[in-house]
């Protein structure tokens, strides 16, 4: 049960880079995104189960219009081709990073991460 915490705690701490208090609500939105590309904004509401409203000021932050603060830039917003009042939501070459890295901490041997990664690994 260790050797899981100490991974669990590896992610959360490289959401931290993000921002000290990443919200997990954001995480969720943005892991949700990085599963389905091009997921529409109601539908995204509908997985994380939280109000449109919400989901759309979360969406917002990770974006380019967070209300309050400087936004994250994790992911991107495209209006639909076919129906213009539909935002589709695709990660952002920020947020590919991001996941990629914290996809790398769930896959790598402790052997292989940097430095700062290894403080999570079971000596």
């Amino acid at each position: 049960m260790q050797k899981e915490m100490l991974l669990f705690l590896s992610v959360l701490r490289e959401l931290q880079t993000i921002n000290q208090e990443f919200p997990i609500q954001y995480a969720i939105c943005l892991t949700e995104i990085s599963l389905s590309e091009g997921i529409s904004l109601t539908t995204l509401s509908e997985k994380v189960s939280m109000p449109l409203s919400t989901t759309s000021r979360i969406v917002g932050a990770l974006s380019q219009k967070r209300q309050k603060g400087k936004p994250y830039d994790l992911v991107t917003i495209h209006i639909s081709p076919t129906e213009r009042r539909k935002k589709l939501l695709y990660l952002s070459p920020r947020g590919q990073d991001l996941l990629r890295n914290i996809g790398n901490l769930l896959t790598e041997p402790c052997e292989k991460r940097s430095t700062t990664q290894k403080d999570d690994c079971i000596a």
